[in-house]
């Protein structure tokens, strides 16, 4: 028997076109997926990148974020502000109140804070914030009112006055600080006769030209263009912003000690810009972030009144002060001071010209031979009181040292490293007294003849020995100070009177209250500055007098505001935005 097999049927290898179909849709669906997975990721990377750039930090204070969006609107505040400032001081050169020196002097000082601004606004941004927190502890408000009134206030050009004033300032005698009370009647009699003057009619260019002592005489007492905001005389500002145009005021004993008569020429009255929002909405600021920025100035000058009255106007525990001060040195070591007179090679110090001057030049042998003859002129005065007045004349006649003229060849107090090897080694060397004179002696400027006048040691050597003399037994420190001291109040024996809080600078201040009443302080060290030693001698609580309380209102709240930025927590990003105008 024969089995046959059965014909397979062939299968086919082409999907059927339902299988087409679904493969297509699935194909379809996956595609579609990817894309809007792809779209979401897009999304929100923008997103993400949205929100940091708008919602991102560049500082924070205390933990309070100050965002990106917060810098940009306050950075275009500020350049349009700086703007409308430059605006103004044309349109005051423009109306003859500005002379074209003080427009060019202002724009290039407002271009030159331009060039910080980024720095400028986030400082901005984060006093602000500060302050803001300071006045909630201080239970300060800002009422839209007080907005308003400030935006009145910066869209507002203050009355100008162009004054005069005619100065008579007592005369001192040589070696004297004060007048007597001779020359103050002889001033006084002088302003008195040249009012006098002037209500008889006698031309005010000319009665200022022949009395006043100010540097404004030669100009007739020309002041220029002022706001009620100058810093004249406190008095006399009162009087010059009270009167009449062409009508002088009466004699005025200033606080200073000074008679002065003014007198207003001509009056620029306010003005009010009634477009300023609209130039704020047009510069693309939003109103609403300036009203912020505003009361943000209206905060500040809060705190700063609620600080000053608090030690302007009150009685607080002050204490009496003399103090014993020490400039910091630029070099290290001990410091000479000396007069010289150059003889330059060829009378030409310029560096370059010295420089490729040949070492057998001629020129160096005739400066020499020139110093030698100087020299020789002034030895026999030396030991004499003679030699300083001969000296300061031959060098203002002769020396080739720019300016020795007028200086007489008076030198500063140098390091050796700060000179010349030569000229260092001569007045550096050992044994050298008061009233020495030196020469002829090579630098590399030319050849000197030099008086000797001081040598001392470096600022913290001195200062630290003043210290332990001080606090000696039958130690006088007054007149310790009136040896050691560098400031102004060497002559009184140091005394710079009663000291409130906020008065001075803290580490100062810190070293001032913690010194027992009778006793000395640490030495303190500033930097930039120098070194200071304080006696305390006598405490009381009290109110500050006329002169303590002006210098309050000058330093109180800015002190007490470092205090408190300086304990505050803050942070600033480097990586700021950028803004387009």
């Amino acid at each position: 028997m024969t089995f046959r097999a059965k014909p397979v049927a062939k299968r086919s290898n082409r999907p059927s076109r339902e299988q087409q179909n679904r493969r297509s849709l699935y194909m379809n669906i996956g595609f579609g997926l990817v894309v809007v997975a792809a779209i979401a990721i897009l999304v929100i990377g923008a997103g993400a990148t949205w929100y940091a750039d708008a919602y991102g930090q560049v500082a924070s204070v205390d933990g309070v974020s100050i965002s990106r969006t917060d810098y940009r609107a306050r950075y275009k505040i500020e350049a349009w502000r700086y703007d409308q400032a430059e605006a103004r001081l044309r349109d005051e050169f423009n109306a003859g109140r500005l002379t074209q020196s003080e427009r060019d002097s202002g724009i290039s000082a407002i271009e030159s804070q331009k060039q910080s601004l980024s720095a400028i606004v986030m400082e901005r941004l984060v006093d602000a914030e500060l302050q803001r927190q300071l006045a909630d502890e201080q239970g300060l408000t800002i009422a839209e009112a007080d907005i308003d009134a400030r935006l009145v206030e910066e869209a507002t050009r203050a009355e100008q006055r162009h004054l005069w004033v005619i100065e008579v300032a007592p005369e001192i005698s040589a070696g004297a600080t004060e007048p007597t009370a001779a020359q103050v009647a002889a001033a006084k009699a002088t302003a008195d006769t040249a009012a006098a003057d002037l209500a008889s009619g006698k031309a005010w260019e000319d009665v200022a030209k022949a009395v006043s002592t100010a540097s404004s005489a030669a100009q007739g007492g020309d002041l220029g263009w002022a706001t009620s905001e100058t810093t004249l005389d406190e008095e006399l500002r009162r009087a010059l912003f009270a009167a009449s145009v062409d009508t002088p005021t009466v004699v005025i004993e200033g606080s200073d000690g000074t008679f002065r008569i003014g007198r207003v020429s001509e009056i620029a009255p306010a003005t009010v810009d009634e477009e300023y929002e609209q130039k704020v909405a047009d510069a693309g600021i939003s109103m609403s972030d300036y009203r912020v920025a505003v009361a943000a100035d209206i905060r500040r000058q809060k705190l700063d009144d609620a600080i000053t009255a608090g030690v302007v106007d009150a009685a607080t525990p002050q204490r009496r002060v003399s103090e014993i001060y020490v400039a910091e040195a630029q070099g290290v070591g001990d410091q000479v001071k000396v007069r010289h007179i150059l003889f330059a090679p060829n009378d030409n110090v310029d560096q370059a010209a010295l420089q490729a001057l040949a070492e057998d030049d001629p020129a160096w042998d005739q400066a020499k031979a020139d110093a030698q003859v100087a020299y020789d002129k002034l030895k026999p005065s030396v030991g004499t009181p003679e030699l300083d007045t001969e000296f300061e004349a031959l060098a203002k006649a002769e020396s080739d040292e720019p300016g020795a003229d007028t200086s007489g060849g008076d030198l500063p107090y140098f390091t050796r490293d700060q000179l010349d090897s030569g000229f260092g080694d001569a007045i550096f060397a050992p044994g050298l007294k008061a009233g020495d004179l030196l020469g002829p002696v090579r630098s590399q400027f030319g050849w000197h003849v030099i008086l000797f006048e001081d040598r001392k040691a470096d600022p913290q050597g001195r200062i630290d020995t003043a210290k332990i003399r001080a606090e000696q037994a039958g130690g006088d420190f007054a007149a310790i100070a009136r040896e050691v001291s560098e400031g102004p109040e060497a002559t009184t024996g140091g005394d710079i009177g009663w000291v409130a809080r906020l008065q001075l600078d803290k580490a100062l201040e810190d070293a001032i209250f913690a010194t027992p009443v009778g006793k000395t302080s640490d030495v303190v060290s500033v930097s930039g500055d120098g070194l200071y030693l304080f006696k305390v001698t006598e405490e009381q609580t009290r109110k500050p007098d006329a002169d303590q309380a002006q210098g309050l209102r000058d330093t109180a709240f800015q002190n007490w505001y470092t205090q408190q930025k300086d304990a505050a927590d803050i942070t600033r990003e480097t990586d700021l935005p950028q803004v387009t105008a």
